[in-house]
């Protein structure tokens, strides 16, 4: 796995949970070995301590009641891994004495005060040479490694020799051995698994609440989500729902009255119209034909924009190159200066209509405001952007987002004759936001307007 698509996992509700949990796992893991170990030190300090006791107390008295040649055979047979014995003509005298220990070897050995026992009970490190097991030539020594001792000591023998013994510790088991390192990937494995699946039945209907959201923000009209889940997905999953329910019916009521309102609109200025015919001819009497004629066009652009709307053209796969080449086309058979360049093909999925009405509108206000105008196209792996761009003299920085709403021409633009009445970029910008796009207007740094949208893909 390289470093981004890591980067993205650990990005995602999954990834972050899984690892949590992991670092959890791993310190549990720590935590646990390290208690482990120290209890398993103290047990074994205690077990070792009494058994070394009970060894020495046997050896003495074997070598106290067996002829002096049985001596090493005895010894021999007492030595263990962490006992190590061995006779000497003088004692070892520790630094720091055991009494309490001293006085459990004497009641054992049931020995007299004449007859000395010298017990420390310390933990340290020394690094002395001692017999092996089976007893080596003489001016032969083997040096042994350092040990940490737990109890050593000497007891005097009947015989005036002296009995000398070391209790060392045992080796420690590693924390992370083979067993510990499998039992933990295996257990690590086990939960990941069961969190993996967890989290994708979990966050499957959450994917599927960003799809849908996506496509209801293109102005599309998706089936309502299947609400599963647990109880709070399927709670978002309600309410996302019952917003989308809304949304479309805000939207399909406020169609319908604004198409209703133009609608009815139409007979009072009809009536007017012939009651203006009756007036005597005059500046006044054409001056209210002119506006009446103004609010007939404004009532036929709006209508029809709501008619439009409330088709609900369905989203499908369209050639977006082609579309924009066609209506670039139509304008160069008409004498326009047109021209288009598109990098690469693509497919977007769309309302064709409403696509083609939305760029007719900007290209139209292009060749009639600018003269001369340049497409482009742009295509890019999350959004497609088409810059339209007219030699004209471009808008104002103070007027370009006032001339996206409704009914709203510049005073340089004004002309009653040519049809216009200020709904072709508001109804661009509706259409392309019907779409999930952005639809920016700027003066180009060369002259003229320019026109931006980006489309999500």
């Amino acid at each position: 796995m390289g470093i981004k698509p890591l980067r993205f996992w650990l990005s995602s509700l999954s990834g972050q949970v899984i690892m949590v949990a992991l670092l959890i796992l791993v310190i549990i893991q720590l935590v646990g070995i390290q208690i482990y170990r120290m209890d398993r030190e103290e047990t074994l300090g205690l077990v070792n301590s009494r058994f070394t006791l009970q060894r020495v107390v046997s050896a003495t008295r074997l070598l106290n009641q067996s002829p002096e040649s049985l001596h090493p055979e005895i010894l021999r047979a007492s030595r263990s891994e962490t006992l190590r014995l061995r006779l000497a003509a003088q004692a070892s005298t520790p630094e720091e004495r055991n009494p309490h220990f001293e006085r459990i070897v004497r009641s054992k050995l049931e020995y007299p005060e004449s007859l000395t026992i010298q017990i420390s009970a310390e933990r340290s490190s020394v690094s002395a040479q001692w017999q092996p097991h089976n007893q080596q030539p003489r001016g032969q020594h083997h040096p042994r490694r350092h040990a940490d001792i737990r109890l050593q000591g000497s007891i005097e023998l009947e015989d005036g020799r002296w009995l000398d013994f070391t209790s060392l510790r045992d080796n420690e088991i590693p924390g992370w051995s083979v067993k510990a390192v499998l039992s933990f990937v295996l257990l690590a494995g086990l939960l990941a698994g069961l969190m993996i699946w967890l989290l994708q039945r979990t966050t499957r209907p959450l994917k599927q609440l960003a799809q849908q959201a996506e496509r209801l923000g293109r102005g599309d009209k998706p089936e309502p989500i299947s609400e599963s889940g647990p109880r709070e997905i399927r709670d978002t999953l309600t309410a996302f729902n019952r917003m989308q329910d809304r949304l479309d019916r805000f939207v399909s009521d406020r169609t319908r009255m604004l198409a209703a309102i133009s609608h009815d609109l139409r007979t009072p200025i009809t009536t007017l119209q012939l009651r203006c015919e009756f007036l005597a001819e005059g500046e006044d009497k054409q001056k209210i034909q002119q506006s009446l004629i103004i609010m007939e066009q404004m009532l036929k652009a709006t209508l029809q924009f709501a008619q439009e709307d409330g088709l609900a053209e369905p989203i499908r796969n369209l050639d977006l190159p082609s579309l924009l080449q066609s209506l670039c086309d139509d304008l160069q058979d008409n004498g326009f200066d047109v021209s288009l360049v598109a990098q690469t093909a693509v497919i977007y999925r769309g309302r064709p209509t409403a696509l083609r009405r939305a760029l007719q509108n900007l290209l139209d206000n292009g060749v009639k405001y600018g003269g001369k105008v340049e497409a482009e196209l742009d295509v890019t792996p999350t959004q497609v952007q088409i810059r339209i761009r007219d030699f004209g003299p471009g808008i104002p920085i103070e007027l370009q987002e006032e001339v996206f709403k409704p009914f709203t021409r510049l005073d340089s633009a004004r002309n009653m004759e040519d049809g216009s009445i200020g709904l072709g970029l508001a109804i661009a910008r509706t259409l392309i936001h019907q779409h999930g796009g952005q639809l920016l207007l700027s003066n180009h740094p060369q002259g003229g307007l320019l026109a931006q949208i980006f489309l999500p893909r």
